[in-house]
């Protein structure tokens, strides 16, 4: 374990370049969201938290017609809306983890 550590410690210092590119490609595109990349919520430096919302069309629609269908009482619509609801704050939850001390 200790030849693990020490190999560690020597990779660590020879490739902290890596670790500075990482984190200022980071630092520039923290503004930045791509549709296809997975990433649809990102803390900027500044702190303020962004999300983004992907849908297609048919998506959108059915979502929509839940929320309307739910405030008209629609007991099926208010449980689908709730879900979709309940999975978004399940997204700003895990984005509020991060930042907890």
């Amino acid at each position: 374990m200790e030849d693990l550590d020490a190999k560690w410690a020597l990779f660590s210092t020879e490739h902290a370049y890596v670790e500075e590119e990482i984190y200022a490609e980071l630092q520039e595109t923290a503004h930045l969201f791509d549709t296809h990349d997975g990433i649809h919520a990102k803390w900027s430096p500044d702190g303020l938290l962004g999300v983004l919302l992907v849908f297609d069309p048919e998506e959108a629609e059915h979502l929509l017609a839940a929320f309307y269908a739910g405030m008209d009482g629609v007991e099926d619509a208010q449980r689908a809306f709730a879900v979709w609801t309940a999975s978004f704050m399940g997204l700003l939850r895990q984005c509020m983890e991060g930042t907890e001390s």
